[in-house]
């Protein structure tokens, strides 16, 4: 009831604007403020894995979004540190120019990039190739980057891994007859201490109709996150649906199996522990954009914890298990 009567209320403001707006013949010119380009950052170190930095320029509203244009928002040059508390770690630029085609696709998977753009643009990443830094549960990382004449900066913490006590596929049963599409769910048992924050992510590692695993890496569907402050302590299950990549082109991806896995999918799920600073971006990164659909809410400040840039440098304490999707 609540509801219906907020979407009336939007339906009655909007009709009461019209007459506004049609009467306004008056051309008018807004002059947008020109923003400065600021360093974008995306990093993570994972429990078992090496840092994984890509660094890219901010672009603003109306600048174009076609390849070549994203191509060119990335940055190739800079010098990328990781401080462990005990040595320095200068990192390895990878850059996807080096990469033979056949390796392209590992490549997409490693770094979350779309294989197309890979091939199609020379975008690099920092590493650490002789797997010599790689992330430990309950240890800080203090990110440097210097590039372009700028100093940025981040802390990380990766939290201690909280597994989950359960995984099943159970069917969705939105249409009738509906024998094969569904949601897996868990069941978590949140540790007795508040200040937990969880991500989700989901791999099909069957294969598709053209032989290939279905998923090439971990993918998180929207609103991944959350934390325990209403559950703190407690044990409960929830379920996700599934995510795609973004501007997907694949079946499933377009049609009634779109958010959906399916039965006699092979699925891995990837459930990571991060820290709060983690959590407020990812979370103020899905409401920005849960929010620009709406034309009565005001785009929420996505929340960075990079100091002279924006982005995030995110620590995961990983823990992952596989369920096959038979009800």
């Amino acid at each position: 009831m609540e509801l219906q009567f907020l979407m009336m209320r939007r339906i009655i403001l909007l009709i009461a604007a019209l007459p506004l707006l049609i009467s306004c013949e008056k051309e008018i010119t807004v002059d947008l403020p020109e923003t400065e380009d600021r360093v974008v950052v995306e990093g993570v170190i994972e429990t078992g894995q090496p840092p994984i930095i890509t660094l890219m320029w901010s672009q603003g509203y109306f600048d174009p979004t076609d390849l070549s244009s994203i191509a060119a928002t990335f940055i190739s040059e800079a010098v990328v540190t990781v401080f462990d508390g005990t040595t320095v770690h200068v990192l390895d630029r990878i850059c996807s120019d080096q990469i033979p085609d056949s390796l392209l696709e590992e490549a997409a998977a490693a770094t979350g990039i779309d294989a197309d753009l890979l091939a199609n643009a020379n975008i690099c990443v920092w590493t650490k190739l002789d797997n010599s830094l790689l992330g430990e549960d309950g240890r800080s990382y203090a990110l440097s980057i210097q590039t372009n004449g700028r100093d940025l900066s981040a802390v990380t913490t990766i939290p201690h891994a909280v597994g989950l006590d359960s995984l099943w596929f159970k069917l969705a049963q939105q249409q009738a007859n509906d024998d094969s599409l569904g949601f897996i769910w868990a069941n978590l048992t949140d540790p007795d201490t508040i200040g937990n924050q969880y991500r989700w992510f989901a791999q099909r590692i069957n294969a598709g109709v053209d032989g290939e695993p279905k998923d090439s890496r971990f993918i998180p569907p929207f609103f991944s996150v959350f934390e325990d402050r209403y559950a703190n302590g407690l044990s409960f299950s929830f379920n996700y649906n599934r995510g795609s990549e973004p501007y997907s082109d694949a079946d499933d991806d377009n049609n009634e199996e779109a958010g959906y896995f399916k039965r006699n999918d092979t699925v891995v799920v990837k459930f990571v522990s991060l820290d709060l600073a983690s959590y407020r971006f990812y979370n103020s990164f899905q409401n920005n954009v849960a929010s620009q659909g709406d034309l009565f809410n005001n785009p929420s400040n996505v929340t960075s914890n990079i100091q002279g840039g924006l982005g995030v440098w995110a620590g995961y304490g990983a823990w992952k298990d596989t369920v096959v999707c038979v009800p």
